[in-house]
């Protein structure tokens, strides 16, 4: 850590482990279990980092009565980065981990009126959503891992049902190499017949890769 960083907060989480939110030069991130999970946006609405500012892409446009449904909240980066963009659209927030969501409005200002902040597990909440979204973001690691359930095609099915026709499902994921990502496209592929993906940052062992789903025609 920079000898310019300091720590604002430090403690345990029941569901990502240690906690920690760090600031250095301005800029404060929510690390999880050595993982950053969120960041303060700049000036311009972006954070410096394209796996959040590309997570929606730019040729993606909503109106302002679409609604947006973003699994694994944190403590509010893309809602944030969503809002700067679109405007106040409705957005609802799902995120297990309550600490995350109590530290995001003491510490990254997570206060947006448009967003209605939901302390859930997400497998359950798509279950029962009453809600048809434009947009769906999923962006969940817990202690830097994505728990199985989110990977099912059962999983997906339950988001489909809740995307509008012409609705895109966005997704952030770490892969260890091409196998795990070709895998994973594969059980996405069989909910969803449009699937692309982008790599946003890559080194030798780790790819964090930006899959994008939608309907399509039948």
């Amino acid at each position: 850590m920079s000898i310019w960083a300091k720590t604002l907060y430090k403690g345990q989480s029941q569901f990502n482990g240690e906690v920690k939110v760090v600031e250095n030069l301005g800029v404060r991130r929510l690390i999880a279990a050595g993982f950053t999970q969120s960041q303060n946006l700049r000036a311009d609405g972006r954070t410096g980092l394209y796996y959040w500012d590309s997570l929606v892409p730019e040729e993606v446009s909503l109106a302002a009565d679409a609604r947006v449904l973003l699994l694994g909240l944190g403590a509010g980066t893309v809602a944030k980065i969503i809002t700067h963009r679109f405007g106040p659209v409705a957005i609802d927030g799902v995120e297990i981990d309550p600490l995350m969501v109590s530290l995001g409005q003491k510490y990254f200002a997570l206060d947006e009126p448009n967003l209605n902040i939901i302390i859930a597990d997400a497998a359950s909440f798509v279950k029962e959503a009453r809600f048809k979204y434009d947009l769906i973001c999923l962006d969940i690691f817990l202690g830097g891992v994505v728990p199985k359930e989110f990977e099912s095609e059962e999983f997906f099915t339950d988001v489909r049902e809740l995307l509008r026709d012409e609705g895109l499902l966005a997704i952030n994921k770490i892969f260890s190499g091409q196998e795990e990502l070709k895998a994973f496209e594969e059980v996405v592929k069989n909910v969803f017949p449009l699937v692309r993906s982008i790599v946003v940052r890559g080194d030798p062992k780790l790819d964090n890769v930006i899959v994008y789903a939608q309907k399509g025609l039948r």
